[in-house]
């Protein structure tokens, strides 16, 4: 694909002069670390106190237990140190999506109880148990855990995943009962909880959890003990107790933002969001009208323009959709992003400012509540979702953890 239609693809067609209006502000920034000051490249700052903040705001919510949801890199945040400071401030459980990811942190010497909602197959099976993870289940391939476990003369630990109306994934909740009579009748399986995934429609959300109770309690009757009941995740906490259960996943909350546009405004929790976004100042660039930048040329000036070239692009997870909607602070100034996010490059207006320099720093998401570059008021311009901003950003750039 040529990038010219690329750029038509993402809304760039017609590059305007339309910029949000522009106000002067000075953010609270941390210090860079003195070990990142002669590097050129963009990093993040996570901020392990405020993330230890969001949890106990959690456990003032609820008295269930909490398992931390840390996958898909802990939300951009960093998956190890994340879910160390995690363990370290009390939290029950953890929670990750990929098997890797769950080895991971096993390697890094965290062993609270944690579990992987992601799949696996008979070849996973040795590693899960001498790992000692716990995994979410919900066909038969339960057994190779079994004959793994046998085989040390240990229990596989697991969760049953049930589809109460998700449709994604899980066991139809009708054929469960059947099926944990066959688990439970295994000495090499140890059931430790039943979960399913709500929709996040309240109603039928409630239709989902009696679903999930009705397993429970039938398979009570029938003397099988299904362990920890879980559904609900941030949207679940939020919306009312009756999802909560025996225990809660949150995510999104842990890291400082809510799960929609009405929890956001409202703040209930008071949570501080965690994570900055920064790059540095590479190269300025004076402009005359009728200048134009990047390839295919697809962006003109209409006057005259004093820019600056970031080391930031969307191979970094910086969305090509902020082009023209958000901003990077440098000196305590709001500087337009334009419209030509490239894979390692991002411009900003100056708007004639002649005292920024090379290597200066410029703020892109920041990790004050109420900010215009917090991740929830980009989300807010950009039509971006608060989770694609953070998940999407390169794990491979360098995490500052503060």
């Amino acid at each position: 694909m040529k990038r010219r239609k690329f750029f038509q693809l993402l809304g760039w067609g017609a590059v305007g002069s339309f910029w949000p209006e522009r106000k002067n502000i000075i953010s609270s920034e941390a210090s860079v670390p003195k070990k990142n000051s002669h590097s050129m490249d963009a990093w993040i700052e996570i901020d392990l106190a405020a993330i230890a903040w969001n949890l106990q705001q959690i456990k003032k919510r609820t008295s269930t237990k909490i398992m931390a949801v840390v996958k898909a890199n802990a939300y951009g945040h960093g998956l190890v140190e994340v879910s160390q400071a995690l363990e370290k401030s009390g939290v029950d459980w953890l929670m990750v999506g990929k098997l890797d990811e769950a080895s991971t942190l096993r390697r890094a010497g965290l062993k609270g109880p944690l579990l992987n909602f992601g799949p696996f197959d008979r070849r996973d099976a040795e590693q899960i148990i001498k790992e000692r993870i716990s995994q979410s289940v919900y066909t038969d391939e339960v057994f190779f855990l079994a004959e793994a476990a046998a085989k040390v003369g240990a229990q596989a630990s697991i969760h049953l995943d049930l589809d109460t109306g998700m449709g994604r994934t899980g066991m139809a909740y009708e054929l469960a009962l059947r099926f944990l009579e066959k688990v439970a009748s295994n000495r090499h399986l140890r059931l430790e909880g039943i979960s399913t995934t709500l929709t996040e429609d309240v109603e039928f959300d409630r239709e989902q959890v009696r679903r999930l109770n009705e397993v429970f309690t039938q398979a009570k009757k029938r003397g099988i003990n299904c362990g920890l009941r879980h559904a609900a995740s941030s949207a679940g906490l939020l919306a009312s107790p009756e999802f909560y259960l025996d225990m809660v996943r949150p995510g999104i909350t842990l890291y400082g933002y809510y799960p929609n546009a009405p929890t956001q405004k409202e703040d209930p929790l008071q949570l501080k969001p965690a994570l900055r976004l920064k790059a540095r100042v590479i190269f300025i660039k004076d402009l005359k009208p009728g200048d134009t930048l990047s390839y295919h040329r697809a962006f003109k000036a209409s006057k005259k323009m004093r820019v600056a070239t970031l080391s930031l692009g969307y191979s970094d997870g910086y969305q090509p959709q902020l082009g023209g909607k958000s901003w990077a602070i440098i000196r305590g100034q709001k500087c337009p992003v334009l419209p030509i996010i490239t894979a390692n490059h991002l411009m900003v207006d100056l708007e004639g400012n002649q005292e920024v320099n090379a290597g200066e720093e410029a703020l892109l998401i920041d990790s004050v509540a109420g900010s215009p570059l917090s991740a929830a008021a980009l989300s807010e311009a950009s039509g971006l979702s608060t989770y694609r901003l953070l998940i999407g950003l390169n794990p491979l750039l360098t995490r500052y953890f503060i």
